[in-house]
């Protein structure tokens, strides 16, 4: 059987300041019929670094059907964060992979403070 390979972009690379409008940028996607994939997340910190990191969180959730994108909750549990740190011009990159076990999936960013950062995360998944 040939393997087939879906790119999809949960985040579209915008630039904000997350701490003003809008707070947080999240992207969802139903898992239940792939067998895994990779997802990748980037921070970029503008020429002037955010007084406070913007920070990155994948979450899933058990519920049978695709919840609504909410923070951690009910619905949605973090299994891994990271921060962008505050550098001017700083770019931070980090990656998740995720097997059949994972039924939902959501990426959110968060936090930044004063200047903008942008950010984008974008998954491929795979099935047979």
């Amino acid at each position: 059987m040939a393997l087939t390979k879906t790119d999809t972009v949960l985040v579209a690379s915008s630039a904000g300041n997350l701490a003003v409008s809008p707070a947080v940028l999240r992207g969802t996607i139903d898992l239940s019929a792939v067998y895994g994939g990779i997802v990748t997340l980037k921070i970029t910190n503008g020429g002037t670094g955010p007084g406070v990191q913007a920070e990155g969180r994948v979450l899933i959730s058990h519920a049978d059907t695709l919840p609504a994108a909410a923070s951690a909750g009910a619905d949605w549990k973090t299994l891994w964060r990271f921060g962008g740190g505050t550098a001017a011009n700083g770019v931070t990159e980090q990656s998740f992979q995720f097997g059949p076990e994972v039924r939902h999936l959501e990426v959110e960013f968060t936090g930044n403070t004063v200047q903008a950062v942008t950010v984008e995360a974008i998954v491929t998944t795979y099935t047979v």
